[in-house]
């Protein structure tokens, strides 16, 4: 700590000495000037002497007015202070020269005050530091050093609020809030982020708020003194990742219904073989090949395995729910770098559709890709609708006729359209409703 303070201390008594110098010059040139100035005006009356440094001349070092003023000159020369005062005296100039020795200082006085001033606040400064910590400058440093690491490492965006300013915050809260590189706090918080100005105002709590980018995001605020800790977990990746987790789930249990199907079938060919009814065992099994050709051709046309994946799940459970679903059209591989978004729009999409119909007698969705503009996805469903109180609201956070802790996936859905420079909506077409995504192909 002394090495690193050392440099600053040396510094601070060199600024200190150099000041010391300059003010104690600049008062000495002063009282040379006065003096100066006094003996001439004394000289230039009748009876004065003559003395050492006093000259007339017609060519005075000093510019001589003309109206009976005088003037005085300061300067350096060999290394002392001299100090000329001109008077008009007759046709001439009386100039009175004064000298003196440049007044330095010893630097060991500054040096020091210096060094002292310093031990003493450093001193202070690790009372202070163990007083409040517990530690001292090293062990305080150290774990300041894991302190900041550790909220840097955070998937979650950390911001520190004091009064309406943004004091702190880690690297992932600079992407959420889309801040420039560089960004240094504070920073007014109505700029950073508006909507959560009146949030912070009723302090400690937890909700979903839409980020500046219009993006979900869940809300966590904590009291801790006078700051205020905000943490902001990006609620699109959590939905991801539980709607992963749901079509895994999905995808097993699909996987289980067509293991015992698959069972179920072998018993029955078995059955009718036993039986002697080969032919009928031979039609049934000729069924479920061309039932499978048909889901083989259909999936060939869509070359985005993600898609193809998702798009094969949603038929075993229509086909388990009763629900007849088709798919029109065709999605090209040079979509492939909306894999992402189009399996998040239509997974949410196809599961509200197969929601909607479900128990309905003549229950029909049809999922619809088609290029114009770039690509339109559209999903229909006989269902009985958007309920009329949703109608202006359905794409909101946290809005659902389905009970709480529901209504983000709609939201999720559009926000991510909407990152690509699309629009998703809905309408009513005769006895459907038609929900659509449109993505520009510059996207």
């Amino acid at each position: 700590m002394i090495r690193a303070l050392l440099p600053p201390m040396v510094g601070l008594a060199v600024l200190l000495w150099g000041y010391a110098v300059v003010e104690a010059n600049r008062h000495l040139g002063q009282v040379l000037l006065q003096e100066a100035q006094a003996l001439a005006d004394h000289l230039r009356e009748p009876g004065g002497g003559d003395l050492p440094g006093v000259r007339r001349t017609r060519r005075p070092e000093s510019f001589l007015p003309l109206m009976g003023e005088g003037a005085q000159t300061l300067g350096l020369q060999g290394g002392r202070l001299r100090a000329v005062a001109s008077v008009p005296l007759g046709g001439e100039a009386l100039e009175v020269e004064r000298t003196a020795p440049l007044f330095l200082p010893s630097w060991w006085p500054a040096l020091a005050m210096v060094l002292g001033t310093s031990l003493w606040a450093l001193q202070r400064l690790r009372g202070e530091v163990r007083r409040g910590l517990g530690l001292d400058l090293d062990g305080a440093r150290r774990t300041l050093d894991i302190l900041g690491a550790a909220l840097e490492a955070l998937d979650e965006g950390v911001l520190v609020l004091e009064g309406e300013a943004v004091v702190r915050f880690n690297a992932r809260a600079l992407q959420l809030l889309n801040l420039p590189e560089g960004a240094l706090p504070p920073l007014p918080l109505a700029r950073v982020w508006p909507g959560l100005k009146e949030i912070a105002r009723k302090g400690r709590g937890e909700m979903d708020l839409s980020l500046p980018n219009r993006k979900p995001a869940r809300v966590r605020i904590l009291e801790a003194g006078r700051y205020q800790v905000v943490v902001v977990q990006d609620l699109g990746r959590l939905l991801r990742l539980a709607e992963s987790l749901t079509q895994s789930r999905r995808h097993l249990d699909l996987l289980r219904a067509q293991a015992h199907e698959f069972r179920n079938l072998l018993h029955v060919i078995g059955g009718l073989l036993e039986l002697g009814k080969s032919e009928e065992a031979l039609r049934l099994v000729r069924g479920e090949v061309a039932a499978e050709n048909h889901l083989e051709n259909l999936l060939s046309r869509l070359e985005l395995p993600m898609v193809a994946a998702l798009v094969l799940g949603k038929l075993r459970r229509a086909h388990e729910l009763g629900v007849r679903l088709e798919v029109e059209g065709s999605l090209p591989a040079s979509y492939a770098p909306l894999s992402e978004v189009l399996t998040l729009v239509l997974g949410q999409l196809l599961e509200n559709a197969l929601e909607a119909v479900q128990g309905l007698p003549e229950a029909h969705v049809l999922l619809a890709f088609r290029e114009m503009n770039g690509l339109w996805v559209e999903v229909r469903d006989n269902g009985p609708g958007v309920p009329q109180f949703l109608e202006n609201s359905l794409f909101s956070l946290g809005v659902s006729a389905k009970g709480s802790h529901r209504g983000y996936g709609l939201a999720l859905a559009r926000s991510q359209v909407e990152a690509y420079g699309g629009r998703l909506g809905y309408y009513k077409e005769g006895g459907f409703t038609v929900f659509y995504a449109h993505i520009p192909r510059a996207s």
